[in-house]
């Protein structure tokens, strides 16, 4: 009996030291930018994995740049541009009226709000939306920008600016 439970219990220590042998953390950011740790690997995340030997205390060389917060995953990186109009596109229109639409990439996520800048003054916005209606624009050349901003009002991303041109009819008078 006796040398059944030192069976016994020499199988249940080689059991516990090989499963802690072999258990991975994985470790990633999540959208807000908090560090993520977890046993289990998540599908849509390129997570980083530390190995847990048998003694916890010692960790080799670990890479930190994602703890230390220098680099940041590329496709967690906000983006927009401006679609239309396009490059020095003339816009034909006696009202004035511009219509001018954004994308963002990856995705429009909560929180976020777009704002408009028409020759370097903010005109629209924040809103919700990536597309805008100025009316009553001056006939000439005019330059757009557009801005996404977090919930707390921080400038995350920046739109390449785009130049178009106003061309609305005039009526001379005679002398």
């Amino acid at each position: 009996m006796r040398k059944f439970v030192l069976l016994l219990l020499i199988c249940l220590f080689a059991s516990q030291s090989y499963a802690s042998a072999n258990k991975k953390v994985y470790v990633w950011r999540n959208a807000d930018g908090v560090i993520v740790f977890s046993d289990s690997p998540k599908a849509d995340v390129n997570a980083d994995t530390v190995d847990i030997s048998t003694t916890p205390n010692i960790i080799k060389s670990v890479d930190t740049k994602i703890i230390e917060g220098t680099e940041q995953p590329a496709k967690n990186k906000i983006s927009i541009d401006i679609v239309k109009p396009t490059i020095d596109e003339t816009i034909r229109d006696n009202t004035g009226s511009v219509y001018i639409s954004g994308a963002i990439r990856p995705s429009f996520k909560r929180g976020l709000s777009v704002v408009l800048k028409l020759d370097d003054k903010k005109v629209k916005g924040p809103q919700k939306s990536a597309v805008f209606i100025l009316r009553d624009v001056d006939r000439g050349e005019h330059r757009i920008q557009l801005e996404v901003w977090n919930d707390s009002g921080k400038v995350i991303a920046v739109s390449k600016p785009v130049t178009f041109f106003v061309h609305r009819a005039s009526v001379n008078s005679p002398n």
